[in-house]
């Protein structure tokens, strides 16, 4: 049985339509929302893009602020952009997890996180299940991309699922959570102190155990980049070498961490994906 989707939005957008659904979720137990950008005269079943958000942001910002949607029309490719957390409280008033959806894309073990923030699973296992219900896509040709902590959410699913995305892209991704003190905090609320746990959810620490086709990864960050401490992209690059695992690494000189550098190599971005996605 399908589940049932309720249109919040339905838009034309260059040669397409860009809608967002709301829908109960099983995996999160709330109600979430995700964008989906259709394009025109697709022939057949379509190649699908998933795009993860970073802290902060909702379904909305990707697909107001980064113009993808004229690419994802020339290359034929449908995007998916989910919110990048259930926007469940605990208390009455929110903390910093709640008020910046500081999800990770990860699934808690600990209460009381463990009951809504699976996102790992949502983003992996039930999300992918509804867009092959509801839309014409080809399961078999699906990649990922994620700006700042989506861009972590998505290595980590790529890492996980050897075999899974046919390619990675990434804008300012947090790389290595693990070593990074604001952010090991957050994990913490997750899954407690045991950093063995924490390292597997860590993408840097899961380039290493990585055993599976190629990622075809490609990332941008710019030498401007407000968060680059924290970002720890070096780190990133050094077990990518080690482990055998190639990357495409960018730093365009001058840009930061927000939208308008997104909106600067998104199309750089969408050409990389079209050439595991697409026909030729």
């Amino acid at each position: 049985m399908k589940q049932q989707l309720d249109t919040v939005l339905d838009c034309r957008c260059f040669a397409g339509r860009q809608k967002v659904y709301e829908h109960d979720s099983n995996v999160l137990n709330f109600r979430m929302r995700f964008g989906v950008y259709i394009p025109d005269n697709l022939e057949g079943p379509a190649p699908v893009l998933y795009h993860l958000s970073g802290m902060s942001c909702s379904e909305q910002t990707f697909i107001q602020r980064s113009g993808f949607q004229r690419w994802a029309a020339h290359y034929g490719i449908i995007v998916v952009s989910p919110d990048v957390c259930p926007r469940v409280t605990f208390a009455a008033e929110k903390n910093e997890i709640e008020a910046k959806g500081l999800s990770f894309y990860v699934n808690a073990v600990k209460k009381p996180w463990n009951r809504n923030y699976q996102m790992y699973s949502y983003i992996n296992e039930e999300l992918p299940n509804i867009i092959q219900e509801h839309f014409n896509i080809n399961k078999e040709r699906q990649s990922i991309m994620g700006h700042s902590m989506g861009g972590h959410g998505a290595l980590i699913s790529a890492l996980k699922n050897p075999g899974k995305y046919r390619s990675v892209s990434l804008f300012a991704p947090v790389c290595n959570p693990s070593q990074t003190p604001k952010i090991l905090e957050v994990f913490k609320f997750y899954f407690g102190d045991d950093m063995k746990t924490i390292e597997e959810w860590d993408a840097t620490c899961l380039v290493a155990k990585y055993k599976g086709p190629e990622l075809n990864i490609l990332i941008h960050q710019g030498t401007n980049d407000q968060y680059k401490s924290d970002l720890k992209l070096e780190n990133l690059i050094n077990a990518c070498e080690k482990a055998g695992v190639s990357v495409s690494v960018n730093t365009p000189e001058g840009y930061d961490h927000g939208h308008y550098f997104i909106s600067s190599f998104v199309e750089q971005h969408f050409h990389h994906h079209s050439q595991f996605l697409c026909d030729s």
